[in-house]
């Protein structure tokens, strides 16, 4: 008997980890290999390797292994590789085949990485059934499709492409793939991936995803309500869903109440993240709301843009709904109370600085005032934008950028994972990209953290200050008064983002009172100002009195701003003003837009679920919550 071992490392797990994912790509590679009599004649299964563990421990625990699969994203690559020389150097005559999203359709790797022997490309169900077919039976891979292979001449081969056409696959959760990883580590609370389709309708340059050029498939229903409920009974805590497009069909709504049913029956599980569609919006609004029901997604609806350039648009091959849909899709949630966020991405082709940073005013324009992400663009091997005419056309620069993971352990990436993002390309110099990168980090701290958003709004809707300008400003203030002690967090991330667009990653962004956990730019500046607030202010105050707002509305603004931030050292404030500036700030949200009223009166602000201790502000307020939806006090009255 063959003995049969698959890799997929989890992204952050070592083996001193307290959560893990269940590899589910391995899983239902296996799962669909063992279908075959062959197969399951010749071959014995042994194990799934998903923990990040010590390289030297797991070859010596390996047993005389035929077959090792290495399932390959961005963040598991290296890893593998280490991995795979080990095991080659010990067992030579060991089949070392590698797949996933993370291998170009070429030679490159055979050519680079002797101790790889066939490379899988694009789906592998049947892919890796029929390359253990054909290794048990001692024959040539000339026959094996979606594949490239080492000659016994030292040449390479690529053989026919084929599209799968199905998903009649075995699910790995209820064929009991998995049952032994349960129950042999009951320390680790583990997640799940959750896949109900596959295919991608669109295109888009900087995603692999459309590339396959598959019609978008479905599971059977009957499975996924199974694995629903597999989930719900071994106490999974995260659900990751793997569909390009949730919400593209009309009975995504019943999956979703099925998720929200096991929830609120059992309590798993606990959380769930779905990529949700683009041009379904109706049915997106639904799920959303069913999942608010049980407070499964704490996220919510993705709003997504990648752009607001019809120039970048165009080059990338997306298409966005109008601004004015946007806006009153936005008004719609944040009437019901119903997360959203955004999303850009920073170095599409065709994008400036001034088309970048105008993007971000037109997501506040619109309503998008809490939480928006902007990723760097990262160049993906097998994407359009990977390739090397459009590489060229564009003049795309990148650097090779090691993988940082806030509010993990870091430490479990001993081997380090890395991205190749881009930096520059003909329409942005590396320098622009430095400050866009650094102008997203204060504006998401200042606006969506809200330190100074309540100052944002009033300039842009009284006095017709554009948000961009107003946050650009900011940047030129900080870079006037080098002294101040917000302008040294600002140089801060100003220098992270120099040495990232260099290809230095090794600065590690920290906030004392919080230990050893690595934050984001933006929240290492939103805790290191709360922590200072009264400074903060202090030193802010004259860059927004240049804006010349009446005195008394001035005072009333700052008033209010300074004593509505959440923090973790008082649970009330009482503050008398001239303004009804709440209000105004609420109906904004909802793009209710009317002047400021003069109205004498008194607020009290309290915090309904105070946080005292650091560490747990940190964790539940600014990494949980997502500090632009909990940055404000949420219990406030008129008296």
């Amino acid at each position: 008997m063959k003995n049969i071992y698959f890799v997929q490392v989890d992204v952050s797990a070592s083996s001193e980890t307290q959560n893990a994912y269940l590899p589910y790509t391995a899983g239902i590679l296996v799962a669909s290999a063992f279908t075959s009599e062959i197969v399951k004649e010749n071959c014995l299964f042994k194990e799934f390797i998903f923990l990040r563990e010590d390289v030297n421990a797991i070859v010596e625990r390996l047993d005389n292994p035929s077959f090792m699969g290495f399932s390959c994203y961005c963040w598991s690559t290296e890893y593998n590789k280490l991995l795979a020389k080990a095991v080659k150097e010990k067992y030579p005559d060991c089949l070392v085949v590698f797949g996933g999203h993370d291998i170009p359709d070429n030679f490159s790797m055979l050519e680079e990485f002797d101790y790889i022997d066939v490379l899988c490309h694009g789906e592998g169900e049947d892919t890796t059934r029929e390359l253990l077919e054909a290794y048990c039976q001692s024959k040539a891979f000339d026959d094996v499709n979606n594949i490239s292979f080492r000659n016994p001449d030292g040449g390479f081969v690529r053989t026919q492409t084929k599209q799968q056409t199905t998903l009649d696959y075995p699910s790995p959760y209820l064929e009991g793939w998995f049952d032994k990883i349960v129950e042999e580590h009951p320390e680790i609370t583990f997640n799940a991936i959750l896949e109900t389709s596959r295919g991608c309708p669109n295109q888009c340059a900087y995603c692999d995803w459309g590339l396959l050029k598959a019609k978008t498939r479905l599971f059977p229903i009957e499975r996924v309500r199974a694995e629903i409920r597999w989930m719900s009974e071994h106490k999974i805590a995260f659900v990751w869903g793997a569909d390009a497009n949730f919400g593209m069909f009309k009975r995504d709504l019943e999956i979703a109440n099925e998720l929200a049913k096991a929830k609120e029956e059992t309590g798993y599980p606990e959380r769930m993240r779905m990529n949700y569609a683009k041009n379904n919006f109706e049915n997106v609004f639904e799920i959303v709301k069913i999942f608010k029901r049980c407070e499964f997604d704490r996220i919510g609806a993705t709003l997504s843009f990648q752009s607001m350039s019809p120039e970048v648009l165009k080059n990338i091959g997306r298409k966005n709904t109008s601004l004015d849909f946007y806006k009153n899709l936005l008004t719609t949630y944040n009437k019901a109370n119903m997360k959203t966020y955004s999303e850009l991405i920073l170095g599409l082709p065709g994008e400036t600085y001034e088309s970048f940073i105008e993007g971000v005013g037109k997501l506040f324009e619109i309503g998008q005032h809490f939480v928006f992400e902007v990723y760097g663009c990262i160049l993906l091997p097998n994407a359009t934008m990977g390739q090397k005419d459009y590489i060229e056309r564009f003049g795309i620069k990148t650097v090779r950028s090691e993988i940082i993971r806030p509010h993990f352990n870091n430490e479990a990436f001993s081997v380090p994972e890395y991205n190749n993002i881009v930096v520059e390309t003909n329409s942005m110099s590396r320098e622009m990209w430095v400050r866009a990168t650094t102008f997203y980090y204060m504006a998401k701290a200042l606006h969506g953290n809200g330190l100074i958003r309540a100052f944002g709004i009033y300039l842009f809707n009284e006095m017709g200050v554009p948000y961009e300008k107003f946050y650009d400003g900011a940047l030129d203030y900080f870079e006037n008064n080098p002294d101040l002690f917000i302008s040294k967090l600002y140089f801060d991330i100003k220098r992270h983002a120099d040495e990232l667009s260099l290809g230095i990653t090794n600065r590690k962004l920290m906030f004392a009172p919080c230990g050893e956990i690595v934050w984001d730019d933006h929240e290492y500046v939103v805790l290191n100002a709360i922590s200072q607030l009264d400074m903060f202010y202090e030193e802010i105050v004259p860059y927004l009195e240049s804006y010349k707002i009446q005195e008394d509305i001035f005072e009333d603004l700052l008033n209010y701003q300074k004593n509505i931030i959440r923090t973790p050292f008082d649970e009330e404030k009482t503050v008398r003003l001239r303004y009804d500036i709440h209000n105004y700030l609420k109906d904004v949200y909802v793009n209710n837009i009317h002047p400021l009223e003069k109205k004498e009166h008194t607020l009290v602000m309290k915090d309904s679920n105070p946080v005292p201790e650091w560490q747990d502000f940190g964790k539940f307020v600014i990494w949980y919550g997502r500090m632009g939806w909990s940055s404000y006090k949420d219990d406030v009255k008129e008296i």
